[in-house]
């Protein structure tokens, strides 16, 4: 995904000094030397119901910052809220946990709502009705948010349709656009024609064709070059591209499962992108070097294969040496998906904050624990 996962940067700009305090506690995370008071919110939960921090001020309170479409991080941070959440014991009278949603677009109260429920989540997830709501909690408490990141990390929320074309030179174009969805008898455009000329006006790309002869964007089979151009369409079934019989793209009907390039016969036709990504199984996370799928439920990447889905069990898994870009994007955008977890004090101060998603949970627990003591 461009830069994928977005996500949020917490900047620790009171962790100067971060060294054990003065209140004789043995803390795990890293604390503050001078607590800061944390400051206050209102926010809605999953149920619609107000939750202000300031009404737990006699409670030991863990502020997370996540959203449900992040891919990873997130995930692993909520996974390790819910074993503390269920292994409080005597102590969960005296905390609370809550999660705050950097990506208030999506994560409305109505989607928390349903996340929560599928995940068996019980504790509150707090968003907003007004997105300059949790702006000015993300700036109160230091959390810079990635809105490119959050982005790059979405899967495709529509159907589309690809148009690509391989060039002479074997480099080429691939252009996907939303099924227009005007169309009667489930058709996207009215002809291959429609769909082809609606695709490259609005990539600004010259297109001039016919009868497989003339422009597309700077290759003219007019210049002496010899060559032709030929369509293809993507076989779903086989998951190859094939000759188009007829040629004649004004033939061709387009539906949501139509595909179509335009191929220079002196191209080798394995330069060009598949039709589809990752088999139709999943979607495309990053980009160059760091792209590869986030395979759809049942689905796996196969071994030396990050741009391919296939079912689980029937394909080998990535256990070859090299390096899985989804681990290494981690690293890559480091800032977009480190986070700080926040453990608060009966004063609702700043206590302890940890970072990222390599942390103990039982180390974790003990530093509740200990303040739920003191």
């Amino acid at each position: 995904m461009k830069k994928t996962l977005v996500l949020l940067v917490a900047l620790c700009l009171f962790f100067s000094g971060c060294l054990q305090s003065n209140n004789g506690l043995d803390l795990y995370g890293t604390e503050y030397k001078n607590p800061p008071d944390a400051p206050d919110f209102t926010l809605l939960n999953q149920d619609g119901e107000s939750v202000t921090l300031s009404d737990y001020s006699d409670k030991v309170v863990v502020v997370a910052f996540i959203y449900t479409s992040c891919p990873d991080v997130c995930l692993a941070i909520s996974a390790n809220l819910a074993w503390i959440h269920q292994n409080l014991g005597e102590y969960s009278d005296d905390v609370v946990i809550l999660s705050i949603t950097i990506d208030p677009a999506r994560d409305t109260v109505d989607r928390f709502s349903q996340w929560t429920e599928a995940n068996g989540y019980e504790w509150d997830h707090l968003s907003a009705e007004r997105p300059s709501t949790l702006v000015n909690v993300w700036n109160s408490w230091n959390i810079v948010v990635d809105n490119e990141h959050i982005e790059a990390s979405q899967p495709p929320e529509e159907s589309t349709n690809r148009f690509s074309v391989l060039y002479p030179d074997n480099t080429s174009t691939v252009i996907d656009t939303p099924c227009r969805g005007e169309i009667s008898n489930n058709r996207c455009y009215n002809d291959g024609n429609d769909f082809a000329n609606y695709v490259f006006s609005n990539a600004n790309i010259t297109y001039n064709l016919t009868d497989n002869e003339g422009d597309i964007g700077e290759w003219s089979t007019n210049n002496n070059l010899n060559f032709s151009w030929l369509l293809h369409y993507w076989d779903n079934l086989n998951e190859t591209w094939s000759l188009s019989e007829p040629q004649n793209i004004s033939s061709i009907d387009v539906d949501i499962n139509t595909h179509l390039a335009w191929v220079s016969s002196h191209s080798n036709l394995s330069h060009l992108s598949p039709g589809v990504d990752c088999n139709g199984k999943g979607w495309i996370m990053g980009s160059g070097a760091s792209a590869h799928c986030m395979c759809d439920e049942g689905y796996e990447r196969p071994d030396g294969n990050w741009l391919g889905c296939v079912l689980i069990g029937t394909g080998d898994t990535n256990s070859s040496e090299t390096v899985d870009p989804h681990d290494q994007s981690l690293g890559e955008y480091g800032v977009g998906h480190s986070t700080v977890t926040f453990i608060l004090d009966k004063q609702t101060r700043k206590r302890v904050a940890w970072t990222g998603i390599n942390w103990d949970v039982q180390e974790f627990l003990l530093d509740i624990k200990a303040l739920s003591t003191e």
